[in-house]
């Protein structure tokens, strides 16, 4: 990734085409998939304002409809690079409005004080970054023969699931899951060395 995950090439398709075509659940999957993305995002750098989340979802949904037919492979690499992208954008508008938002303590988004935006550009870059080596990463892992289920559970475990539930999600035991997450941040950090 709750499905904040990337999901199966095979199942990110699918939803895909529902969306597209209006049928089945009429995209409901992978609009619910899109948000997770954008709450991903919010969540490890700028948070933006639930308005500004939706608007990031209507246009990565249009920019979807408009581009499907040019997708060949790759599915949830290639949605979650339009989330990245639209968010990153939305990012840079406020930048130059000086109207970008962050938490007070009571959890309510408040404009960042002036000062404090000129340290934005180098958060935008670091942004692009910090995303460019996840995919590398996440691309090495899903590649291997058990990279679906990998990311299925370390996707889960970034987004706050404890192992029980995760453990309920796959079907596995709870030790299980403990043992492979201790192996997935092993690998995390050993790419991230190798790939960035």
């Amino acid at each position: 990734m709750s499905e904040t995950r990337f999901v199966a090439d095979t199942q990110c398709q699918e939803m895909l085409l529902h969306f597209v075509e209006q049928r089945g659940d009429k995209g409901a999957k992978l609009l619910s998939v899109l948000t997770r993305y954008i709450q991903s995002c919010a969540y490890r750098h700028y948070p933006l304002s639930a308005e500004d989340q939706q608007d990031i979802l209507q246009e990565v949904a249009i920019k979807i409809l408009n581009h499907s037919q040019h997708l060949s492979e790759n599915c949830s690499a290639w949605l979650f690079s339009i989330v990245r992208n639209e968010y990153i954008d939305r990012l840079r508008h406020y930048q130059t409005k000086k109207k970008v938002f962050e938490p007070d303590l009571d959890g309510t988004l408040v404009a960042v004080a002036e000062e404090n935006t000129l340290s934005l550009a180098f958060a935008d870059q670091d942004l692009y970054n910090q995303v460019d080596c996840l995919e590398r990463v996440f691309d090495e892992i899903a590649r291997q023969p058990t990279g679906a289920a990998d990311m299925a559970i370390y996707t889960d475990y970034v987004q706050g699931l404890s192992n029980s539930e995760i453990a309920e999600r796959t079907g596995r035991t709870i030790g299980a899951i403990a043992k492979r997450l201790s192996g997935l941040r092993d690998r995390v950090w050993q790419l991230k060395q190798e790939l960035c």
